[in-house]
């Protein structure tokens, strides 16, 4: 199993609130996290790391060898609600942390499984045989929106609400997750990324060079054209490559 991630301030913000992670799981899994985080400056940062932290801390400690679905997927539900209450607990505690929140999407990558919990807009593609297919829903107005057909996938990519999510870490006491498995064929790839990566390419862009980016064994070239379409948001792009096929 292969892994690596990237992140960049972008072409017009002054700080970096996203963070990310790539790691070996006891038991051969790989973990990969992309949190984006919001609220003020010093919020944004402070809560992606609380979030980032917490969800490794906990999945560390959980996740070992020979655990079926179920398992991994508590231990998800637990590392969910970890990064959940740090942040909510420090913004409880500090008053001009008050509002912080964070997205979290992340993945615990077995040999041909891989398991994902994810909450806000960041999101998660599977790239098999050169065709690239996002795995999760954003949890964002306009995609309740596109979701009771009052406006169109078109229209949601230019909605003066198309960066107002709906759930986010922190920001509750409670936070319902979307928590799923998917099979895993040899040659398979994941891309997480925040949504300062997809929203300044196109989608047949994000697959093209998430496949050049899995050559050459970096993202740059996702950050790069995001770069260049403007880079108006901090971007953040993990990947991950599963066995190659045999020959």
């Amino acid at each position: 199993m292969w892994m690596m991630g990237e992140t960049d301030v972008g072409q017009k913000r002054k700080s970096n609130q996203d963070t990310f992670l790539t790691e070996q799981l006891s038991g051969e899994s790989g973990l990969l996290l992309v949190c984006d985080g919001m609220g003020g400056e010093r919020g944004g940062a402070v809560a992606s790391g609380l979030a980032l932290s917490a969800a490794a801390e906990s999945l560390r400690r959980s996740v070992g060898a020979g655990m079926n679905e179920n398992s991994i997927r508590r231990a998800l539900e637990c590392a969910g609600a970890a990064a959940n209450a740090a942040v909510f607990d420090a913004a409880s505690q500090d008053a001009t942390l008050h509002g912080m929140g964070t997205t979290l999407v992340g993945a615990v990558v077995q040999e041909d499984s891989a398991h994902f919990l994810h909450a806000g807009d960041s999101r998660a593609y599977l790239l098999r045989d050169d065709l690239l297919t996002q795995l999760t829903v954003d949890h964002t107005v306009v995609q309740m929106l596109v979701d009771r057909g009052e406006i169109s996938e078109r229209d949601a990519k230019v909605h003066p609400q198309r960066h107002y999510i709906t759930r986010a870490v922190g920001v509750g006491e409670q936070l319902r997750y979307d928590i799923f498995s998917i099979d895993l064929l040899p040659g398979d790839a994941l891309l997480l990324c925040s949504d300062g990566l997809y929203n300044y390419l196109s989608h047949e862009d994000l697959c093209a060079l998430a496949a050049v980016a899995l050559r050459c064994g970096s993202a740059k070239p996702l950050i790069d054209r995001a770069n260049e379409n403007g880079g108006g948001d901090n971007i953040t792009a993990v990947l991950c490559r599963t066995a190659n096929r045999e020959k």
